[in-house]
């Protein structure tokens, strides 16, 4: 299944993918966001900087 993954250099956190899909993001303590359930079917989710991305 393919997983949801948080760059987190790249990640400025601006809370776009917590929003959308707050079943598969949160905050971290250094309010950055990070996959939680990172296992998704599909993901559509737009990130503004790119650092979200899907692995198989």
């Amino acid at each position: 299944m393919p997983k949801a993954h948080v760059d987190k250099d790249t990640c400025i956190g601006c809370g776009l993918c917590v929003g959308t899909r707050p079943d598969v993001f949160e905050f971290d303590d250094d309010g950055k966001a990070e996959a939680v359930n990172p296992e998704v079917d599909e993901l559509e989710v737009e990130c503004p900087v790119g650092a979200i991305s899907v692995e198989d």
